[in-house]
């Protein structure tokens, strides 16, 4: 069984899934709502678990609040092992709200006010265990920034996933040996964020594309994954599940390609689903 290390955001979604979004001062009634755990690495996390990777979450959990139990029965549900770096103990699992539409799966979300958690855990040694991989995705920066150099030791590779690009993302590239980004990550397209991994020493990278597929490029080869057709009924965490089975097929694999071909097929079958997590039991 592969083991990964996936540090960064985990939060707590507030889902609807309406037909079409509201117009301004108007009402529409919810197909569906729930409340979950979500968060890019949580995510990830849950997704490697599932297809049966032995995932640790390093993300801040804090030490009370409201949705602290609910948060740990969903990852104990789906065996990910949680590892809270957060020493604050006035710190609240960040709490967002998640629109998606069943006509056409877009998404308006609402991330939560909250700051990162800055009085951290000490944690010696975590990056010295014997993990195949390692994920950061931009988030919980004052912890990853304080283990830079840990992580650039790291004997394994550090897989990055950039949603959209931040005043950190730079230090974050400068760590990362796989970068997997959208195409709003970097501006000038696939052409451009080459050239930026190519004077960072990135040889292996992908920019993911929607409903236009994903682009990579390893060494000097460079290709094109098209994206599947499926019936879409919401693409919330879709990137997220992306990254989770990239991850897990890398692990067990070592075959890039392959491994996003893979991640491909399973973000696109949760798209067929509600949420994060109706698509793992259908």
């Amino acid at each position: 069984m592969k083991r990964a290390l996936f540090v960064g955001r985990s939060v707590i979604d507030l889902t609807s899934l309406v037909d079409d979004f509201p117009a301004p001062d108007s009402k529409v009634k919810a197909v569906s709502n729930d409340i979950i755990p979500g968060g890019s690495a949580l995510n990830a996390a849950v997704t490697f678990a599932h297809l049966g990777g032995d995932a640790h979450l390093a993300s801040a959990f804090g030490v009370d609040g409201p949705f602290l139990a609910l948060l740990h029965d969903d990852l104990r549900r789906y065996g990910v092992k949680p590892i809270n770096i957060c020493a604050d103990p006035d710190y609240r699992i960040p709490v967002s709200t998640v629109v998606s539409t069943r006509s056409n799966g877009d998404r308006m979300i609402i991330n939560a006010a909250d700051e990162e958690c800055a009085w951290l855990q000490d944690l010696p040694g975590l990056f010295d265990n014997e993990y195949d991989l390692i994920q950061i995705d931009q988030y919980e920066c004052p912890f990853v920034m304080r283990h830079a150099e840990a992580i650039r030791a790291f004997n394994g590779p550090v897989i990055m996933d950039g949603g959209s690009w931040k005043d950190w993302s730079p230090d974050y590239l400068r760590l990362a040996d796989i970068p997997i980004v959208s195409e709003s990550f970097f501006d000038g397209g696939p052409d451009a964020f080459g050239a930026e991994c190519a004077a960072l020493g990135i040889e292996r990278w992908a920019m993911t594309r929607g409903a236009r597929g994903v682009i990579w490029q390893d060494g000097r080869r460079r290709g094109a994954i098209p994206a599947l057709e499926v019936p879409v009924v919401d693409t919330l965490g879709a990137g997220d599940i992306f990254h989770g089975a990239f991850c897990h097929a890398y692990a067990e694999t070592g075959e890039f390609v392959t491994a996003l071909e893979h991640a491909n097929r399973i973000a696109a079958q949760s798209c067929n689903a509600p949420g994060t997590r109706s698509h793992m039991h259908g």
